[in-house]
């Protein structure tokens, strides 16, 4: 029951914390972690983008889409190869950013990267055999943003 109360703890965790990032904000919590990196990585692409975030390529499109329309952020097309389309921050991103709350990147992803890589592993393994345990499985979700979930 323990491991249940944890995990319990974990997703009223991240899920608090991102309707307090979109109260502070107007943005949500995976939609403020995307205009972290391309204030950080100005120039970044897409693709590159969802490998940072590790979500599919087309949801970190849709995630730009929406930072677009609220001019946050902005698409450049290369001027060497038009088909290259790079992210770049606005300034009313970047005032955001600087405004928001930490982590950006969500407390998750922000515990799991204070994790030494001799914990990361064990907790990996874990977590690999619990998942093997589970007779319901949604592959989907290794790719969903945990606001989305």
């Amino acid at each position: 029951m323990e491991a249940l109360q944890l995990f319990r703890l974990i997703f009223k965790s991240v899920k608090k914390h991102f309707q307090w990032v979109e109260r502070q904000t107007g943005v949500s919590g995976a939609q403020l972690w995307v205009l972290a990196v391309v204030v950080d990585r100005p120039g970044i692409m897409v693709k590159d983008l969802a490998k940072t975030l590790a979500i599919h390529q087309s949801t970190a499109s849709n995630l730009v889409d929406r930072l677009v329309k609220q001019r946050l952020i902005r698409r450049e097309r290369s001027a060497e190869d038009q088909r290259i389309v790079h992210l770049l921050a606005e300034a009313a991103g970047i005032e955001l950013i600087a405004c928001a709350p930490k982590p950006l990147q969500g407390v998750l992803p922000d515990a799991l990267s204070r994790m030494s890589a001799t914990e990361l592993v064990e907790l990996s393994r874990l977590l690999a055999r619990l998942v093997g345990k589970m007779k319901v499985r949604d592959n989907s979700g290794k790719s969903t943003p945990l606001a989305d979930i």
